[in-house]
């Protein structure tokens, strides 16, 4: 019986979960380097940057490289990489609130292209649990004034994120064979790599003389070994063994740690609103998990 409940959807969905959850702490390193001097994404690119090599380890070591799925994990890496750029841009230059809203539209795009691509019809059931995420979602931003539209290019910028994060979940679950250790470290070597051109790029940071000091730079790299790496595994992983949909609906739980540990680290405000909409969020995950009895739904 125990078998049969914990099945590979279900392992998948957990560490999707578990693995957003972690994606949901990345703010605190960020600010941490950012308050020292470097600009948002010169601070993703060493936090990625960090997270690199044992992502490099762990594909060497436990994944299966195979030359024809090469350029499969290089649309993930491109994907996810051009995703976290642009996530960073939104967040830094407009108004945090509505790049955060804009950029979870990811379950939208998620099912468009299920459809489109794959032929996966959206149920019913689903498609409740994505318009109850995004009451859930509105309430934990704050849920005052109307739904946040685009007004400028960092509005943009969220949704273009959203975008590509929530297509990538599709590559990734239409192509499963790909090994996702591999598909993690090209995700983080293309993220880096696209944050620090992004920097160079822009110009707009310099650099303070010491301003990265030993603990901090422990503290990057501890990061990167300790979160970035299971959080991205967790994602990537799952992804392979649930609907793209469902995976774009799970990642919310990056939202809620990410507020959860701002109210609890540095004070942010946390109303009753915003506790009502984190669990309207889970308990549309759950509806998802549980309501959906179709595999390919």
């Amino acid at each position: 019986m125990t078998h049969s409940f914990f099945t590979p959807q279900l392992r998948g969905a957990l560490a999707i979960a578990v693995g957003a959850g972690l994606w949901g702490l990345f703010w605190i390193p960020l600010r941490y380097l950012s308050d020292a001097g470097f600009g948002a994404f010169w601070s993703a690119a060493l936090v990625l940057g960090a997270g690199l090599p044992i992502a490099l380890l762990a594909a060497s070591k436990w994944g299966k490289w195979r030359a024809d799925h090469a350029r499969w994990v290089v649309l993930v890496g491109t994907g996810i990489g051009i995703s976290e750029v642009c996530y960073f841009y939104a967040v830094v230059s407009t108004d945090v609130i509505r790049a955060i809203f804009l950029f979870y539209m990811l379950p939208i795009w998620a099912t468009l292209i299920d459809r489109v691509v794959f032929g996966i019809r959206l149920n019913p059931w689903r498609a409740f649990a994505i318009l109850l995420a995004f009451a859930g979602l509105w309430l934990l931003l704050g849920g005052d004034g109307g739904l946040p539209v685009p007004r400028n290019a960092g509005d943009w910028a969220g949704l273009v994120a959203g975008f590509f994060w929530g297509s990538t979940l599709s590559l990734v679950r239409g192509r499963a064979e790909v090994d996702p250790h591999w598909n993690v470290a090209s995700a983080i070597f293309f993220g880096a790599v696209f944050s620090a051109l992004a920097a160079v790029l822009i110009g707009s940071v310099e650099f303070s003389e010491g301003a990265l000091t030993p603990v901090l730079a422990m503290a990057v790299v501890a990061f990167g070994v300790v979160a970035l790496w299971p959080s991205m595994i967790g994602q990537l992983w799952g992804a392979r063994l649930v609907p793209a949909t469902r995976a774009a609906l799970l990642t919310m739980t990056e939202i809620v740690v990410a507020t959860i540990s701002a109210w609890a680290l540095i004070g942010t405000s946390m109303t009753t609103l915003s506790v009502i909409g984190g669990m309207i969020i889970v308990a549309a995950v759950l509806i998802d998990i549980y309501g959906n009895t179709e595999n390919t739904a």
